[in-house]
């Protein structure tokens, strides 16, 4: 084994195995401008509130939202105008910044446009992005992309239409305009975007994906999933050391959240009883390492119920930091330290807070009944302040919009994703228009730095003819890259995960280099 300049890991054939310790980047600290929240609507505990981007040399990977779309049209003749949905993502550098903006450079940009039987488009490129102001926030875009239509091939030139920013920052929109089309061709993109990897998410229905056979392409209203298709952690993954006796095939998911360390606690739809740690309820919070992460009673304790519950349930939840967990209940209760009642549709904080009620969170969605308990069916707190979440009734808009309980929302006033739109990747053959939502957990590199991991064991076992990696580090999930020269190309091995060790088993017989990308 050597460890080369940049820190990465080699190995050869035959040779010893020793820990790489190597520092990973991960984008941390500043960037935006501080901004002061007031309509936008964050948690102004302060007042203000930085607003995160990547650090200068970190990268943060961002995904389209189903609102992106790709316009093609014909300035001076009759032929239709094609708008079709865009997906895809982009990475974002941060270049610099002055006390005003900050630069960034968007990087690997890749979407594709298009529906099945029609036109399809394929969009590669790159760009630039400033954002600040002395004011308010304003942006300027230019991409230099390359559009095949599936005729042509075209260098296309676009900048954004306006400079206002009227989504709350690390969210991104921006319409972006060609500036060198053809009196016969001319593109317009409407980028909605967000600072994503993955979403893992579970369902309150269960569904037969189309992807795969019998029985693996049953999937559970009790499994964690994610929004690319796969399956991240079987219900009975999740529960099979909790001493169960005899063993259930699902104890639902109602909220999971992911801790430092991999460790994946989580909450189920009913009581059981455990063999080894005695009746647990549906409202404790429970580890996949087989113990009691925490009692209900002592999740609610901070808010002092009047008079005392045995339990409350357990629906919403998201780790935050060391020591801090947000939630929602299913029952109210009579909190003494507030002195007024907790609804069902409130997001908690363990520390006895109440960050936003559920009249708060749906306000700019404009209900019907507006001062109804939708309830809290799953969220997540982004740093800004802006909240997603689900809810357990669905509600209908001002215009009779309808937003079900397995949609997406953003306290913002926008959907982020149709429940149909992110169980899209698995198919689902079951004529469903809403499957629930109720774990949430989004994959992403924005959120305070952790430690750097450190490889523990690289082994060679010679059963297996692969490589495995072991190591110790502080974040939630990780990515396993290999390459076989330092300088790359680095390639993914395998899907983000949770595991704290990897078994490479297509590692070449001559060398390889391996990293850790961790969010």
């Amino acid at each position: 084994m050597k460890v080369g300049k940049s820190g990465n890991l080699r190995h050869k054939a035959g040779m010893s195995w020793t820990s790489d310790r190597r520092k990973f980047e991960r984008p941390h600290g500043a960037g935006w401008p501080m901004q002061r929240l007031g309509a936008l609507g964050g948690f102004a505990f302060l007042g203000l509130m930085m607003l995160l981007a990547p650090a200068t040399a970190a990268v943060w990977h961002y995904t389209l939202l189903p609102e992106s779309t790709l316009l093609d049209d014909c300035p001076v003749c009759d032929r239709p105008s094609f708008l079709q949905p865009l997906r895809g993502g982009y990475d974002l550098r941060l270049k610099g910044e002055n006390p005003l903006f900050a630069h960034y450079t968007l990087e690997n940009l890749e979407f594709t446009a298009g529906t099945a039987g029609g036109r399809n488009y394929k969009v590669t490129g790159h760009g630039t992005y400033s954002v600040g102001g002395e004011v308010a926030l304003v942006q300027d875009l230019t991409l230099e992309l390359s559009i095949d239509d599936g005729f042509t091939n075209r260098i296309c030139y676009l900048t954004n239409a306006t400079p206002r920013v009227d989504r709350l920052p690390p969210m991104f929109h921006a319409t972006a305009l060609q500036t060198n089309g053809s009196l016969t061709q001319a593109y317009q993109l409407d980028l909605y975007a967000a600072p994503f990897r993955e979403i893992w998410f579970s369902t309150v229905s269960g569904m037969t994906s189309a992807r795969g056979r019998a029985p693996s392409n049953q999937v559970s209203g009790g499994d964690l999933l994610s929004s690319t298709g796969r399956i991240v952690r079987r219900n009975h993954e999740l529960t099979g050391r909790l001493g169960i006796m005899p063993i259930v095939p699902d104890l639902g998911l109602d909220g999971a959240a992911i801790l430092p360390g991999g460790e994946v606690i989580f909450s189920t739809e009913n009581a059981i009883f455990s063999e080894t740690l005695g009746a647990l309820s549906a409202g404790d919070l429970l580890s996949q390492t087989g113990k009691i992460y925490q009692r209900n009673q002592e999740l609610i304790a901070a808010f002092d119920p009047k008079p005392p519950p045995a339990d409350v349930g357990l629906d919403a939840l998201q780790a935050v930091e060391p020591g801090e967990l947000y939630f929602s209940i299913r029952q109210e209760f009579f909190s003494n330290t507030l002195g007024r009642r907790v609804r069902a549709g409130d997001l908690l904080s363990r520390r006895g807070l109440l960050l936003k009620t559920n009249e708060e969170l749906v306000a700019r969605f404009q209900p019907a009944d507006p001062k109804r308990d939708y309830g809290l069916d799953a969220l997540h707190v982004w740093p800004s302040g802006e909240v997603w979440f689900s809810v357990e009734t669905g509600f209908q808009g001002p215009n009779f919009e309808h937003y079900g309980p397995g949609d997406l929302l953003s306290d913002q006033g926008y959907v982020v994703y149709r429940n149909l739109e992110l169980v899209g990747a698995f198919q689902p053959l079951e004529d469903l228009a809403d499957f629930g939502l109720d774990a949430l957990f989004i994959v992403t590199d924005v959120g305070a730095a952790a430690a750097a991991p450190r490889f523990a064991k690289i082994l060679r076992p010679g059963d297996t003819g692969g490589v495995e990696l072991q190591w110790d580090g502080k974040g939630r999930v990780w990515e396993v890259l290999r390459a076989t020269n330092v300088s790359g190309p680095w390639l993914p091995l395998g899907p983000l995960q949770t595991d704290l060790r990897y078994l490479d088993l297509t590692a070449p017989s001559s060398q390889s280099f391996y990293q850790l990308r961790q969010f």
